[in-house]
């Protein structure tokens, strides 16, 4: 299979501290969009993830207002969610599993799984449908998938030389493992010490997070990354360089914000080392006591050194940037 992978860019050398700001300026939640209802993904670092999920009929709730983003991912869960992501396409023929329903509302998703070679029991006569399903089993799951629509993926041999507890997956998922990495930035494949975890439960989160790399690096779809309320935000500080200033008009938040908003990532990069560097920062002040200010990382052509759009194809452009200068 040809490799689907984010466009390489190359970026200057900055400090230690603003490599690790970076770092954990993305793990901090943005608002999602189309998720008025769902209280139980707000400032969620997966809440973008979990509503796209929702919106596109591959998760649904735990109750009208709850998505349980931090709840496991069971085996039945997992055959539902990758079902519904292909389309819930006809599946007939019945499963050897006494353990199944006929009735479950994952049986359909699990004859077509079981039939696409995607799923498979725990035994002959079982599969244990309500134990959570770990990391790495969920990951083989949507190998399996890829390889039934793209062939095998092939992915780097050094994936997995900086994952510290990558003696910990199981022989049946080193590779599928190693394409995650790869090809989808489960981490920073070149980043030492990163932990995969591959045993531990899938939480929801997780594995709708997972699928979505998937959905938008393998299969192409553009993924948001932000989708901010202008209401919330007190103020924006930018910094051009050496230049910096502050916005608080809320035309101007407002156009700020449709900015970022409408940006979606067709590629992602990894860095090696300390990091790189971004020639804009802005940090959106919110309103809310208690509510953490969020610093953006902003090239031309994406957000950070990890969300990024064709280099040949500016989506912030300097002129935008300075734009918001005000007139001294």
């Amino acid at each position: 299979m040809k490799k689907m992978k984010g466009y390489i860019m190359v970026y200057k050398k900055r400090t230690l501290l603003l490599s690790l700001v970076l770092l954990l300026s993305f793990a901090l939640p943005a608002q999602a969009a189309g998720a008025a209802d769902i209280q139980d993904i707000r400032g969620h670092w997966a809440e973008c993830q979990m509503a796209w999920a929702r919106e596109h009929g591959v998760l649904t709730g735990t109750s009208p207002t709850a998505l349980s983003p931090d709840g496991v991912t069971t085996r039945a869960m997992a055959v539902a969610i990758l079902y519904r992501y292909a389309g819930s396409p006809a599946a007939d023929g019945s499963l050897p599993f006494v353990d199944v329903p006929s009735n479950a509302y994952y049986a359909n998703g699990l004859v077509w799984a079981v039939q696409e070679g995607i799923a498979a029991g725990t035994s002959q006569t079982t599969f244990c449908p309500d134990k959570s399903i770990s990391k790495e089993d969920f990951t083989v799951m949507l190998y399996r998938l890829c390889s039934s629509r793209h062939g095998v993926p092939d992915p780097a041999d050094d994936a997995l030389d900086n994952q510290t507890d990558a003696a910990e997956i199981h022989a049946y998922a080193k590779e599928a493992m190693a394409w995650a990495v790869d090809d989808l930035v489960l981490v920073n494949k070149n980043l030492p010490g990163s932990v995969l975890s591959p045993r531990a439960p899938m939480s929801r989160a997780e594995a709708v997070h997972l699928l979505r790399q998937y959905d938008c690096l393998v299969e192409g779809h553009p993924a948001q990354l932000y989708h901010f309320d202008p209401d919330s935000i007190q103020k924006i500080a930018f910094s051009l360089q050496e230049e910096t200033f502050s916005v608080t008009d809320p035309s101007e938040i407002q156009r700020f914000v449709e900015t970022i908003n409408g940006f979606s990532y067709t590629g992602q990069h990894t860095p090696a080392g300390a990091g790189g560097w971004a020639p804009f920062c802005a940090t959106l002040w919110f309103k809310t006591a208690g509510i953490l200010p969020q610093t953006l990382f902003i090239s031309p052509n994406g957000i950070g050194e990890y969300y990024i759009v064709s280099p040949d194809q500016p989506y912030f452009t300097a002129e935008w940037f300075q734009s918001f200068q005000p007139d001294v």
